[in-house]
């Protein structure tokens, strides 16, 4: 393993200037001061790419293939050095989930597609450093090889020294919400109901709204655009097979470091944020106050647990915190944090297998609740509620949750919003809530919002 760093740092200008080249993925911390921030990552050509549908032994798959993949990584250095980079989309889930049937038709876009990155630009937002790091792999089954690494860091330095070309401006995109008004809020009612029924705790039910397709410099404009507006820690962009994905995302799924250290944050509580100040004071007390948040943010602690519980040693799991608030762009969360530690003969593929979808935007009793939203939305979900994230070469790992994300396919792009419901919720202030999410990724590239 090679390591050179830049002489300077700006990770837009270097997203700007490699944006076209193969495989171009940006996991991109772009919330200032967020303890989530610490590192983003540019990572382009990979030698190898897994593309699977959602079947029985794709997690088998998924780790025979990352283990032919060998390379050290450096110490002291960035967590991410290079390995598996790439996505999963909800469609993903009857791979990890055999009982889950969906009434939708998938996508027809892969249901899981990573790339295996030889070589990565690391940011350190702590130090304001960027680094190149590459292994010098050919393929894998073979061994890392120096001369290489030098030829692809001379390479992607040559890169960066062209004059990138601007991008262009963001389009104005004519939105149409696939869900009415009314529709959301009688999913709502239905599901009080499942809850009164003993059916579930809570589920998480999601609208969509639909705009005409975006090429991938479009969807590059689109996502520095959102990115402006929406700084989150755990954004994305990248290009795909048959999809871009552009993700404002603020809740990490799991992460685990090289020693088998898991952290799960789930996000569940949201209140809008107010330019005034005593207001805004106002807004984060009722949210800390509101029993309803945080019934729903420990209904779904306890489901994280019971997930990392099936591949962490019993004792290691624990809540670290419970319920605090978080601030983003335009938004207050409560967040929590579960902690475990893997267990002999654990990897972090087990560990997706183990909480993937995420309990705070499916529900409890997880697969009970995934049947209810899956009859209650009106399409497959694509990547939205997926994955976006990376597992490094000593097997550490971080993943985020695939919300506020625009999914630009081939016919039409795509943009979901959700939220909790348990039984005291409202329906008219559940529409307000998902509408203000999806309103904030839209901004004022909008031509306009029409209902269906």
């Amino acid at each position: 393993m090679l390591a050179e760093a830049l002489p300077s740092f700006d990770p837009v200008a270097a997203a700007l200037a490699l944006r076209g080249e193969d495989g171009f993925l940006w996991l991109d911390s772009a919330a200032p001061g967020h303890p989530g921030s610490r590192y983003s990552y540019i990572c382009l050509w990979p030698v190898e790419r897994l593309r699977l549908e959602a079947s029985a032994g794709a997690a088998r798959d998924l780790r025979a293939w990352r283990a032919r993949f060998r390379a050290e990584r450096l110490i002291p250095g960035a967590p991410f050095q290079g390995g598996v980079a790439g996505y999963l989309s909800y469609d993903f889930a009857p791979a990890f989930m055999g009982r889950f049937k969906s009434r939708h038709t998938p996508v027809d876009t892969p249901a899981l597609e990573f790339g295996f990155y030889d070589t990565v630009i690391a940011f350190n937002h702590a130090a304001q450093i960027a680094t190149i790091y590459s292994a010098g792999l050919k393929t894998g089954d073979t061994a890392a090889d120096e001369t290489l690494a030098k030829e692809k860091i001379s390479r992607l330095k040559a890169k960066l020294a062209e004059t990138a070309p601007p991008a262009p401006p963001p389009e104005k995109l004519a939105w149409t919400a696939e869900n009415s008004a009314t529709a959301y809020k009688v999913s709502v009612f239905r599901i009080r109901d499942y809850i009164r029924d003993g059916d579930i705790y809570q589920a998480n039910v999601a609208a969509l709204w639909t705009a005409p397709p975006l090429n991938r410099d479009a969807a590059f404009a689109q996502y520095l655009s959102g990115r402006a507006r929406s700084p989150a820690p755990f954004s994305a962009f990248g290009v795909f097979e048959g999809r871009t994905i552009a993700s404002f995302s603020p809740e990490r799924l799991i992460s685990a470091d090289g020693e088998g250290c898991v952290k799960a944050e789930p996000i569940k509580g949201t209140i809008r944020r107010e330019e005034d100040e005593t207001k805004d004071a106002a807004a984060r007390a009722a949210l800390l106050a509101s029993d309803k948040d945080r019934a729903e943010n420990v209904m779904i602690v306890d489901l994280l647990r019971n997930d990392i519980s099936r591949v962490c040693t019993s004792p290691s799991v624990s809540v670290s915190s419970l319920c605090r608030l978080e601030t983003f762009a335009n938004l207050h969360h409560l967040v929590s944090t579960v902690e475990g530690q893997l267990a002999p003969g654990e990897d972090g593929v087990s560990l997706l297998e183990a909480v993937f979808p995420g309990g705070s935007i499916t529900g409890a009793p997880k697969l009970r609740a995934m049947e209810i939203i899956d009859a209650l939305e009106p399409a497959a979900r694509g990547v939205f509620c997926g994955s976006i994230g990376w597992i490094g070469h000593d097997g550490a790992m971080d993943f985020s949750i695939l919300i506020r994300t625009v999914e630009a396919l081939p016919e039409v792009t795509r943009l979901w919003a959700g939220a909790g419901i348990t039984l005291l919720s409202d329906p008219e202030a559940e529409y307000d809530e998902i509408s203000l999410k999806a309103e904030r990724i839209m901004g004022d590239t909008r031509g306009g919002v029409a209902t269906s």
